[in-house]
């Protein structure tokens, strides 16, 4: 006989969009039956592999028509990762080509995710110059630091639209226009500017390609309601890159693989609905954002908010606590149902300081450990309550803790 247990079920909230959103159920619905009805390789001769590789450049032509691009400029690549790499690796492969006595110069900023920031790392390895622009306190780059950087051997200058910690946006018109009064002045085509805007997609009214003037942006869906491991790497025409990825030849050649025809047909989908989302979700985001900050600063008195940008997202929350560690709240936390983060997912692994957050605060003496709440389409004012109460209860009882073993 099966006993049935009284206890009430512990409530989950999920508050890590950030890092990862489900996929909705349009987006599934889409992608479906190209996992089994329409399970074709796109690279055959026959009508049916003739009727799913049309599908893929449908696809391609309602991505690029949201992104302001044209057809042919809409690689679809394995997620944004692959993406940034492509368009890092592969510019200075192509410049490296016609240039090969020279030294390529690549330039960065010191908050990128690791997916740019392991790049130039990997470039500077062997043999590359790389430059890192710092930020001031709210996560902006001066473009006048990046005019000032600029080089005749500088290749990339790669520059994300949306910090992914902080949810800082970057005024990435006033780059470009850093970068193409160099261009200008030496007559050349470099250096190229690349963005990677994984984080803006969602919130951000503006991600036309051709307004912003830039030559390469990446986005990928696991962040906007897609399944993981797909994205787009937008490449202006005109803009030269070697593959680092060879085989049949597939995406004009810079990616090849046979095509992962559901994740393509689910990015085409999740990229639809999240735009035309946008505006409507930004708002609510908006009075939630600033009501979650709101009672975080009632309820606790030495928080530091480290999302203080004037123009953010509205789904991130990134607050500290002095001497307490960030990690144990976050298990904690955790304990309750509630998940969050204490940096981008990708290093929330490792032991130390998040990078971003180290840059933004310099040396000043504040704590460096920090957690990022990130909130979504489902995300309510119930949720953000049940949070503010449970994270009173931890915080309080670990200063007390902190405080008895300080005393002694």
């Amino acid at each position: 006989m099966f006993r049935i247990s009284s206890k009430k079920q512990q409530r989950s909230v999920y508050m890590d969009h950030a890092s990862g959103t489900p996929t909705s159920t349009s987006v599934q619905a889409a992608m479906m039956p190209y996992l089994s009805i329409d399970f074709y390789n796109p690279g055959g001769l026959y009508t049916k592999s003739v009727s799913i590789k049309n599908d893929i450049e449908k696809a391609r032509g309602d991505c690029a028509k949201i992104l302001g691009a044209n057809t042919n400029e809409i690689i679809f690549v394995d997620g944004a990762t692959e993406g940034n790499n492509m368009a890092i690796i592969g510019s200075v492969k192509s410049w490296q080509k016609k240039n090969p006595q020279k030294t390529a110069h690549i330039i960065t900023s010191v908050i990128e995710h690791a997916a740019v920031l392991e790049t130039c790392k990997y470039l500077s390895e062997t043999g590359c110059k790389v430059s890192y622009l710092a930020v001031d306190e709210s996560g902006y780059i001066n473009p006048k630091e990046l005019r000032d950087t600029i080089d005749p051997n500088t290749v990339c200058v790669s520059i994300g639209y949306v910090n992914g910690e902080v949810g800082t946006v970057q005024d990435i018109k006033a780059l470009v226009k850093s970068v193409r009064h160099f261009r200008k002045k030496q007559g050349s085509l470099y250096p190229l500017m690349h963005t990677d805007a994984v984080q803006a997609v969602n919130y951000v009214d503006l991600i036309d390609v051709k307004k912003l003037g830039i030559d390469m942006m990446t986005i990928n869906a696991s962040k906007i309601y897609g399944p993981k491991k797909i994205g787009i790497l937008y490449l202006k025409n005109g803009t030269n890159i070697e593959p680092i990825i060879h085989g049949g030849g597939q995406e004009k050649g810079l990616r090849s693989g046979t095509e992962n025809v559901p994740a393509i047909i689910a990015m085409q989908s999740a990229l639809q609905e999240t735009r035309s989302m946008a505006g409507t979700e930004q708002d609510r985001l908006e009075i939630l954002k600033n009501y979650f900050q709101k009672i975080l600063e009632q309820n606790f008195n030495e928080i530091v908010i480290n999302n203080i940008a004037t123009n953010s997202i509205p789904n991130i929350i990134n607050v500290s606590f002095p001497r307490i560690s960030h990690e144990e709240i976050i298990l904690r936390l955790d304990a309750k149902g509630i998940m969050a983060s204490v940096k981008s997912a990708c290093k929330a692994g490792e032991e130390g300081d998040s990078h971003v957050i180290l840059a933004l605060r310099k040396n000043s003496e504040l704590p460096t450990g920090s957690l990022r709440f990130s909130l979504g389409r489902t995300s309510t004012r119930n949720d953000v309550d049940y949070v503010v109460k449970h994270l009173k209860k931890i915080i309080e009882n670990m200063n007390t803790t902190y405080s008895q073993y300080v005393d002694k």
